[in-house]
């Protein structure tokens, strides 16, 4: 989930215009005539915006891969509809910079009809600074072709923003079975089988579990399964920290992140995480260097392709010894459509048309069949059939709950991310890094910033 795909502006115009442009380059570098067929066309253009190059359909497919997606849907959307004579896709730039790119096209008046945008910026802060419409009652109409738990990642405050079209992910350890064969080490291991695991495998020059702690936004995932088992109930404590009834440096919260520390004491959880991005990341595991790395099902892509000579396998990320909670691991619908706030009016139902389209079964097949998903949020797609499928499906997925940055504004997963480094580089303890996020959320509030306005 970082910025390493090339970013990209992809207009699509009906096969008769014989018009189909990409760059992959910064959207500024399209010079105006290569748009210039499009735009003296009949017909209205959807513009599509991204915050980063991830907000694109089959997100995790190689740039190629995607284009050939985004033409084929495209193109059959506007057979279908002769009142759209383009769309155009600008989706570019890190996961992390999504909200920065985001503010910036709004406070320069660039047209954003539709943005396709993932469930964890829609609640951290595009609905708070005003970039969505709100769209509860405008997609009843398709709103059935929709697995319906899959619009709660989409809906803030009872209302619904976007329609989500993607893989419902879940989060789990990726490990090297022929590894763990051969170490003697436990398939589906306890916490304790971990821990007592890690003289074998560092004598066999193997880091036990490598994580791309460069990459920031990816930190707050070890918070959500360590505060799963720490609290209890994480969904309903953070709806108290979030309603300034529960303080972020509560116990639970301090404990949270006490049980992140002790990955890295029992020396499990590598310090040397701190400077591994995702594909330094991927790459260590893929070469054997590295015996497990914790993630999303979104790395399944990579490693059907990545890995080559031994097999991966997953287990759920194990109950900790001395927690009062039971394992809950963070997942739901990642990516989703929504309306912007500065759609103009005429381009509404074109671009709710539009929404309507992608959510055909037929047609989301088209683009998630890349994902190799477990479940989708579009009913009569499937999951694929396969080893690490059913095995997510039997011991992982009936206990996922929502990501908790998807409830957090975006200061505080900042906090968190922040804090998890701190903890695991030995420079903050988790007494200072649940204080940190206390004191962001309360900064928030003290300048009228929480809770978000109607």
């Amino acid at each position: 989930m970082s910025g390493s795909m090339p970013s990209s502006r992809i207009v699509f115009a009906p096969a008769s215009l014989k018009k189909f442009v990409f760059a992959a380059s910064l959207a500024a570098a399209l010079a105006p005539s290569h748009l210039s067929g499009v735009a003296q066309a009949e017909g209205v253009t959807l513009k599509v915006f991204g915050g980063s190059s991830l907000d694109v359909l089959a997100p995790r497919e190689k740039p190629e891969v995607q284009t050939q997606i985004r033409e084929q849907i495209v193109s059959g959307f506007l057979k279908e509809h002769p009142d759209v004579a383009a769309v155009e896709w600008d989706a570019q730039g890190p996961q992390s910079g999504s909200l920065q790119r985001m503010m910036t096209a709004k406070l320069s008046g660039q047209e954003m009809d539709l943005i396709a945008c993932s469930a964890y910026w829609v609640n951290g802060a595009y609905v708070r600074r005003g970039l969505l419409k709100p769209i509860t009652d405008e997609v009843k109409p398709f709103a059935g072709n929709v697995d319906a738990t899959s619009l709660g990642a989409f809906t803030v405050s009872g209302k619904l923003y976007g329609v989500p079209i993607s893989s419902l992910s879940t989060s789990t350890i990726f490990y090297n079975v022929e590894l763990f064969k051969k170490l003697g080490i436990p398939e589906k291991p306890t916490y304790e089988d971990l821990k007592a695991a890690v003289p074998k495998l560092q004598q066999a020059g193997v880091i036990p579990l490598l994580h791309q702690g460069a990459n920031a936004v990816m930190w707050p995932m070890w918070y959500f399964e360590a505060l799963a088992q720490s609290s209890g109930d994480p969904i309903t404590l953070t709806q108290a920290h979030l309603e300034g009834k529960e303080p972020f440096n509560d116990d639970a919260s301090v404990g949270a992140f006490r049980l992140i520390k002790q990955w890295v004491d029992d020396g499990i959880l590598s310090k040397d995480s701190l400077s591994v991005d995702m594909d330094g990341m991927r790459a260590a595991f893929a070469s054997g260097k590295s015996a497990m790395y914790y993630g999303g099902t979104w790395e399944v892509p990579s490693l059907k392709d990545s890995v080559k000579t031994f097999t991966w396998g997953v287990f759920p990320f194990p109950k900790m010894p001395g927690t009062k909670g039971e394992p809950k691991h963070g997942g739901g619908a990642d990516n989703g459509m929504c309306l912007s706030a500065s759609i103009p009016d005429e381009k509404v139902k074109p671009a709710l048309d539009f929404i309507a389209y992608l959510t055909k079964p037929e047609v989301a097949k088209i683009y998630l069949a890349a994902d190799q998903p477990i479940a989708t949020s579009i009913k009569g797609v499937d999951g694929v059939n396969e080893p690490y499928a059913a095995s997510l499906r039997e011991t992982t997925f009936p206990n996922t709950v929502k990501f908790l940055d998807w409830m957090w504004p975006s200061e505080v997963t900042t906090a968190v991310a922040s804090g998890i480094a701190g903890v695991v580089g030995g420079t903050a303890t988790p007494e200072d890094a649940a204080a940190s996020v206390q004191t962001a959320f309360k900064t928030l509030v003290d300048e009228g910033n929480w809770p978000p306005k109607d």
